[in-house]
């Protein structure tokens, strides 16, 4: 005959238990804002996918998109499907709208390209290199 026992945490002293939980949620306070630092917001990754369209367009002339698609492959990991989409609608308008400019709409994007883009991509490198296990 098998006799049923109670579960393990009902056979601990109500301090214990209370002891164990109390370290659990110290545990996951104390490091969940270590990930969250890592982590830009849905807004941010679909301003760096503009970016990242318009250092693909070849209308604009010769960019190194190389920081931003390492960039984007990182911060997209485990980002929601529909924050996905955003960020690829992002980078193929930016594609398309390169590829229609003309002159002053040109040299505006060649501008944010250069400006905008550059900066976001020297704060994001800056942040991943001052994190633990960053660059």
């Amino acid at each position: 005959m098998i006799v049923a026992s109670k579960p393990f945490f009902q056979n601990k002293e109500p301090a214990m238990r209370i002891l164990g939980l109390t370290l659990a949620a110290v545990v996951a306070a104390s490091t969940a804002p270590a990930f969250a630092a890592d982590r830009v917001s849905d807004s941010e990754l679909v301003r760096a996918s503009r970016c990242l369209g318009l250092a693909k367009a070849a209308n604009l002339g010769t960019s190194d998109p190389t920081a931003l698609q390492a960039f984007m492959k990182a911060q997209g990991r485990g980002r929601d499907p529909l924050v996905q989409d955003r960020v690829d609608a992002a980078e193929r308008a930016a594609k398309s709208q390169a590829g229609k400019a003309k002159d002053t709409l040109r040299a505006s994007l060649i501008a944010e390209r250069d400006g905008v883009c550059k900066t976001l991509i020297q704060m994001s490198s800056n942040a991943s290199a001052g994190a633990p296990g960053g660059g």
